[in-house]
């Protein structure tokens, strides 16, 4: 009976000191309340995040509708005159080129013209030397003189 009466205050003492079940009850208490806290403020975040982009969906419309209508008629005017300035600039890119062909038409006009005048005088030239070498040749003659 003295054994077992040991026994029993050696498992009375054991449980009285023994905080494991204790400590592991509370550590999942803590952690259940902190998760679930924790999921609270994520939700909380999420609604406001939703409440936000509801507003500036909505906000951001109306304002952005308000713009566009206000300054669309200075905007079509800019593109207009910048569309008429590249119309602008390519005439006279087109006119420019116009012009470069119209000089190189002209310049290979006066080429030829100036290759036909050439071959003119060269032909001319040995005409005359042709003439002047008969003229020579029947001076000699008429002359009796010999080479």
């Amino acid at each position: 009976m003295l054994r077992l009466l040991g026994r029993d205050i050696l498992n009375a003492q054991l449980r009285i000191l023994d905080h494991r079940s204790f400590t592991n009850g509370e550590v999942n208490n803590f952690l259940n309340e902190f998760e679930l806290k924790r999921n609270e403020c994520e939700v909380e975040n999420l609604f406001k995040v939703t409440e936000i982009t509801g507003d500036l969906k909505y906000d951001l419309f109306g304002r952005c509708d308000i713009l566009s209508t206000r300054h669309l008629g200075q905007l079509n005017r800019e593109v207009n005159d910048v569309l008429l300035g590249v119309e602008e600039f390519l005439n006279k890119v087109q006119s420019g080129k116009k012009a470069r062909k119209e000089r190189e038409e002209k310049r290979k006009n006066f080429e030829v013209d100036l290759e036909h005048k050439y071959e003119r005088i060269k032909n001319s030239f040995e005409e005359k030397e042709e003439e002047i070498d008969e003229l020579y040749s029947d001076l000699q003659i008429k002359l009796n003189i010999s080479k």
